[in-house]
């Protein structure tokens, strides 16, 4: 019972320790520095008002945010801004070619697709053991910096972090369905992961265009980063407007477009 599901979390156990320490290192890193950034706040606050705004929203970030005051602010731009969507997407996408593409490309689909179990139950095991990874990357590569806080006798508020881990996991969720979508389309690894991350790309260009020019403002409805926000979900502990609709709803559908796909597709090619 739930042979494919166990044979990937084994076969992926050690890229998912290898990205934790990736992350849980530079959480250690970061909050060692933050008590001796936090001196300098004050002098980060003034060089921030001379910078343009529209910086800040082409980076999606609030310039509040760059005020170091406190545990939550100091890591919603350091760590949530760029770091960790870097490292969830890389996972992301490498998980979801385990799911068909990978074993496309090498040749091996259909002796999985011979074993007796129809493609719905191979489908729906493996995405559910990536989905299970990826909790367990959110909640230890934020919720890790609290006894990491601890440790150096950082103050930090705990509601914050927990938002952050909702918020987080609702938008790699969304990366994860549309790579998985791109993983039973193609036949190729090099192009599934190439496609989902043009995708992304698409979507960032789109939601920096959308901050930009009023004119186009609408098209920040159509980018993953839009629903996606540290400064919002740790500064702030509050969820961009629509996350949960635009990101769950997107994973949903693509999800089960994928799962039809996958079912009606030729293996063999």
């Amino acid at each position: 019972m739930f042979v494919f599901a166990s044979r990937m979390l084994f076969d992926k156990w050690k890229s998912f320790v290898i990205y934790l320490i990736a992350s849980i290192g530079f959480l250690e890193m970061y909050i060692a520095l933050f008590p001796a950034i936090q001196k300098q706040a004050g002098q980060f606050s003034q060089l921030i008002k001379t910078m343009p705004p529209e910086l800040f929203k082409a980076m999606n970030m609030d310039p509040q945010s760059f005020s170091f005051s406190n545990l939550q602010s100091y890591l919603s731009t350091e760590y949530m801004s760029f770091l960790w969507p870097i490292l969830a997407i890389i996972f992301a996408v490498s998980l979801a070619s385990y799911i068909a593409v990978n074993e496309i490309d090498k040749g091996t689909i259909e002796t999985l697709a011979s074993l007796p179990a129809n493609r719905s139950r191979i489908f729906i095991e493996r995405y559910m053991a990536g989905l299970l990874l990826l909790m367990g990357f959110c909640a230890i590569s934020l919720f890790g910096a609290i006894p990491l806080a601890q440790f150096h006798n950082t103050e930090f508020i705990f509601g914050n972090f927990f938002t952050a881990t909702i918020g987080s996991f609702m938008f790699i969720w969304a990366v994860y369905s549309l790579a998985t979508l791109f993983s039973v389309i193609l036949s190729e690894k090099g192009k599934s992961s190439m496609a989902s991350g043009g995708v992304l790309i698409l979507m960032y260009v789109l939601y920096i265009v959308s901050t930009l020019q009023d004119s186009m403002k609408n098209l920040k409805y159509l980018s993953f980063f839009n629903y996606f926000s540290g400064s919002e979900l740790l500064a702030k502990n509050v969820y961009p407007e629509y996350t949960f609709l635009a990101l769950g709803g997107f994973a949903v559908i693509t999800t089960a477009v994928a799962l039809l796909w996958f079912e009606q597709r030729d293996l063999s090619v």
